[in-house]
């Protein structure tokens, strides 16, 4: 019973941690730019990124920070915004290239001297090959 207990004491702290955390982060980001409404987000992507990908990039964003924050293009996806690194690293490639009818394995390699911006993010899924 005090295992049980030590372990849900445990798990709470670190829910608290994390929280106050990724409050931080958030109120951080708004601090330092506007929040756009998804028009323009688009509009500002335009002349980097499609138009279709700049949607699918709000809209997998959206899905992350809704409602706390809205994305922005210059956000870096590791310090700015409350995404899970497997997400946009791994999920975000994955349903970008199913949703153009190719495989992510043919997504190009990330520039390395590119940070990991959304508006970046968007330049290398713009990269790929076209279904």
């Amino acid at each position: 019973m005090a295992g049980a207990l030590f372990a849900v004491g445990f798990i709470v702290i670190l829910g608290a941690f994390a929280w106050r955390n990724t409050s931080r982060r958030i109120a951080r980001t708004k601090a330092k730019r506007p929040s756009p409404t998804r028009e323009e987000f688009i509009a500002m992507m335009k002349n980097d990124v499609s138009e279709s990908t700049a949607e699918f990039l709000w809209d997998s964003a959206m899905e992350n920070i809704e409602p706390w924050l809205a994305p922005h293009p210059d956000d870096d996806l590791v310090k700015d915004l409350p995404i899970a690194e497997e997400d946009w690293s791994m999920e975000w490639p994955r349903a970008y290239a199913e949703r153009a009818g190719f495989h992510e394995s043919n997504l190009a390699d990330w520039p390395e001297d590119w940070p990991p911006t959304l508006r970046n993010f968007g330049k290398w899924l713009d990269r790929s090959p076209k279904a």
